[in-house]
């Protein structure tokens, strides 16, 4: 649907599945809106973030099928979806799907809805009395080009911050390991068998990558790099905690007003108790619990146990992480890894500093929370022309004050610790869209 002159009810600015939840809970909620929807440019939004646009069936989400629905009325809408157009995939509650099939569910919920669409990156957002102007730069909108569309309220869904780039990398590193992923030609390795290939990280990317180097027939040694030197743990049963016990831990994480107690509380109940319980036991107040720290305390939680926290929290299917501990060629070191002025790249350990000879170095790092705020981002743009307000911690932004302009998903990292996740997302989108119909 091309753009119209008139001013829109909504604008949301965002092709990710923060994007699609925000269209989704506006359409659900007002059919009478107008939406228009800036998906950013459309190399990458046709395929709602480079994680789910991929062609691998290895590379799998870590959440259950049944709880990745984006609509916040049906949240097994995936499921569902999977199972009416997609009887012969036989999906069934528990499993953990390939991701492109959340990209296919992606497209088809946007397909059905009724939104204006444009593509290019918004450059930039200001507000004429009633009315938020959006600069729109290389893109435009299905069938013409647009020039700056208006809205009553926008809605910034703008996905996760970009990695931490790397100084002096080398022509062999890659610092976009999904947009390399999806150049690479079918049917050959990326390098041949007798040479090395160091992953820099070892979250949830770092595991599609070493699934998807061994898809596409590589043999060699791959050496996974990361400070704390563990994979993410893996999903396995865990009965809720009895009433008593999450009582019990309640009460203690009350007394808790540091850092240091959060965490002590926290191992003293995991070992006293399935620690799936316990972490799963916090979800529903986790934000508020952030909330209650001073901002010297959150930091030190990002700084000594936010690595720790996401092994935990941001679980694998357990077949997955049964085929890493299965791969001989495979290592995973406890290091840090650096880019010296003559692009050789370093690790350090406790044993000390080795220069490393590999073929190819995927970063795979994670989001760059910590410069969140910096470059030449759309999020840095508006702190910088004063539209948004950064977080103390310099990792998002906070609530807006102008009630017009909505922020979802991890923008408000910092504001929130759990906000990127689907369940997350459909719930703020739904709970924004309420607030702006009273």
């Amino acid at each position: 649907m091309a753009i119209e002159d008139a001013p829109y009810d909504l604008a949301v600015i965002g092709g990710g599945p923060a994007g699609v939840a925000a269209v989704l809970a506006a359409l659900a909620t007002t059919p009478d809106w107008r939406v228009l929807w800036c998906r950013g440019p459309e190399d990458s939004a046709r395929g709602y973030l480079p994680a789910y646009g991929g062609n691998s069936l290895l590379h799998r989400l870590n959440v259950p099928v049944e709880r990745m629905g984006l609509d916040a009325e049906a949240p097994v809408d995936f499921f569902d979806w999977l199972r009416r157009e997609h009887p012969e995939r036989d999906v069934v509650p528990g499993q953990f799907v390939p991701r492109r099939w959340f990209g296919e569910y992606l497209a088809a919920r946007v397909q059905a809805s009724d939104s204006a669409t444009c593509f290019g990156a918004v450059r930039a957002l200001r507000k004429h009395d009633d009315m938020w102007r959006i600069d729109l730069g290389d893109g435009g909108s299905e069938g013409q080009r647009a020039s700056a569309p208006t809205a009553r309220r926008v809605a910034l869904c703008l996905g996760m911050p970009a990695g931490l780039p790397m100084p002096h990398a080398p022509r062999h590193w890659v610092a976009d390991p999904w947009a390399w992923w999806r150049a690479l030609p079918e049917g050959a390795p990326p390098v041949a068998d007798h040479e090395t290939v160091l992953v820099v990280g070892s979250g949830l990317t770092a595991v599609d990558m070493v699934l998807g180097l061994r898809e596409r027939g590589f043999r060699g040694p791959i050496r996974v790099v990361s400070p704390g030197g563990r994979w993410s743990q893996a999903h396995a049963p865990a009965a809720p905690l009895a009433p008593d016990v999450r009582e019990a831990l309640e009460e203690a994480l009350d007394e808790a007003s540091t850092a240091r107690d959060v965490l002590g509380v926290l191992r003293h109940f995991a070992a006293r108790h399935p620690w799936r319980a316990v972490i799963d036991a916090l979800r529903a107040d986790t934000n508020a619990r952030w909330a209650a720290l001073a901002v010297d305390e959150q930091r030190r939680v990002l700084r000594h146990a936010f690595g720790v926290w996401n092994r935990h929290r941001h679980r694998m299917a357990p077949d997955v992480c049964a085929a890493l501990d299965a791969d001989a060629a495979l290592s995973l070191e406890p290091g840090r890894i650096r880019v010296d002025a003559e692009g050789r790249i370093l690790k350090r350990d406790r044993s000390g500093e080795i220069v490393l000879d590999v073929a190819l170095a995927l970063d795979c790092r994670g989001p760059g929370f910590r410069a969140a705020l910096a470059g030449d981002s759309l999020l840095a743009r508006l702190v910088r022309d004063g539209v948004l307000e950064a977080h103390p911690l310099g990792t998002g932004v906070r609530t807006p004050a102008d009630p017009s302009l909505a922020v979802i998903g991890a923008a408000r990292f910092g504001e929130r610790f759990e906000t990127s996740a689907v369940p997350e997302l459909r719930q703020q989108a739904v709970e924004v869209v309420r607030r702006w119909v009273g």
